[in-house]
């Protein structure tokens, strides 16, 4: 709770005058009113990305307290989730669902984010069946679909693109809507400098002030 709050103090932008003691500081209602006090008169849309996880409601009203001391009406917060559940205890509104792609508007994308606008000429002979059982795994996700396609398009070889099929990582889907392995498979591919870059966060968050 210390840390994102924090970082959405941080995300304001600096002309509005924060007080950089205030957003180093561990208290953590410090940095609520600090937040409080430079938005007050402001109208803002806040985006919580990709949220894994939330205890409670209890501390869901903690974190929204600064906001909901503002002077202006008109504000928004828009949360994304791939969890039901956080769904179902921040919500206001009837969650907007996002379904994967239909199976046949999938695989031609996936095709062409494997190939581009040039298939191999012995593609249908030697990796077409391959890549549907891909496919399949993917779970209609365009995500996905970028990032294996490009993992794939690395390599138009039989052995290549076998050791991607038969990846124990598949064995970790938990259901119909779960891609991370297909995320997990691609990252395993990185070389290691470039594992280096990533790391995982609980959300990532913006905050965009508007005048009027």
């Amino acid at each position: 709770m210390l840390k994102l709050t924090r970082e959405i103090l941080g995300c304001i932008p600096e002309q509005e005058g924060i007080n950089g003691v205030a957003n180093e500081t561990t208290n953590l209602d410090q940095l609520q009113k600090s937040i409080a006090h430079h938005l007050k008169s402001k109208r803002f849309l806040i985006v919580l990305d990709d949220i894994w996880k939330c205890d409670s409601q209890d501390q869901w009203k903690t974190l929204l307290a600064p906001f909901t001391k503002g002077e202006t009406k008109g504000s928004m917060l828009l949360v994304t989730t791939r969890f039901p559940k956080v769904a179902d205890m921040v919500k206001t509104l009837d969650p907007l669902e996002l379904r994967g792609l239909e199976s046949n508007d999938f695989f031609t994308f996936f095709e062409a984010c494997i190939f581009g606008d040039h298939k191999p000429e012995d593609y249908e002979y030697q990796l077409a069946g391959i890549g549907g059982k891909i496919a399949n795994k993917l779970k209609g996700s365009p995500l996905a679909a970028k990032t294996v396609g490009r993992l794939l398009s690395k390599e138009f070889s039989r052995e290549h693109w076998m050791g991607v099929l038969e990846n124990n990582k598949w064995q970790n889907q938990q259901n119909n809507d779960d891609i991370m392995p297909s995320l997990r498979i691609s990252y395993d591919y990185l070389p290691f400098h470039l594992k280096k870059c990533f790391h995982i966060f609980p959300c990532s968050l913006k905050i965009i002030s508007l005048r009027m």
